[in-house]
């Protein structure tokens, strides 16, 4: 999944190893260059807070298969690993 701007996505391990708590991503921005990694690919935005607050502005590597769109309205209060 590629993300687009507006998107609220949740990362964990899936997505990358540095992701060992999940991370909740307002994107705002997917790299349109190409990765020299399959698969992988370059996505900023800002990270949210269990009230959906943006917190800081982050730029990640993911593996575009680990991505999962969040659904909740309150981020990080039902995510699981």
């Amino acid at each position: 999944m590629m993300p687009t701007p507006g998107d609220v996505v949740r990362l964990t391990k899936s997505a990358s190893p540095q992701f060992g708590k999940p991370l909740i991503l307002r994107v705002t921005k997917t790299e349109g260059r190409r990765s020299s990694v399959y698969g992988w690919a370059w996505i900023e935005g800002y990270v949210l807070d269990n009230s959906g607050n943006a917190i800081t502005k982050r730029s990640v590597f993911v593996n575009l298969q680990g991505i999962a769109p969040q659904t909740s309205r309150h981020p990080l209060r039902h995510a699981r690993v």
